[in-house]
């Protein structure tokens, strides 16, 4: 049973259409002993990337797939890994990316295959400044 609406599909396909690089999103799951989460993050990225040709779902095994896991710095799973026409844009999301998290998946495809930031000018000015590694994390919840 699909998720998405037709109308809710019909939307996304408006939203997606300015992609024009490949979007990969690596997904991390175990099949023993993981969460009841994996296969609904997997459905809800599937019936994403059916909406664009630019948009593609790569499994990993989360517990065989150490090489990938050391290289993206994955420590739970599920978790979703953003590449941009093959590069790591350093974009993670973990659990399913349902509810309020749909959002949040939905804009960094847009980003990693549009390369468009959505942000203020003074926003972009005071990035700029910014001179050593950060890592931000941003945690959502509906309660």
């Amino acid at each position: 049973m699909a998720l998405l609406s037709p109308q809710d599909r019909q939307t996304l396909v408006q939203h997606l259409a300015p992609i024009g690089k490949q979007v990969d999103l690596l997904l991390f799951t175990q099949t023993f002993g993981g969460s009841e989460s994996g296969p609904l993050a997997k459905q809800v990225l599937d019936e994403v990337a059916s909406l664009h040709d630019r948009i593609a779902v790569v499994e990993k095994n989360f517990v065989l797939d150490t090489d990938d896991r050391a290289k993206y710095g994955i420590d739970k799973s599920p978790a979703i890994v953003v590449l941009s026409d093959g590069a790591d844009t350093r974009m993670r999301l973990y659990g399913a990316p349902t509810g309020y998290e749909f959002v949040s998946l939905v804009e960094a495809v847009l980003l990693a295959g549009t390369g468009v930031l959505d942000l203020e000018p003074e926003t972009v000015t005071a990035l700029a400044a910014v001179t050593e590694p950060l890592r931000i994390q941003v945690f959502s919840t509906p309660t």
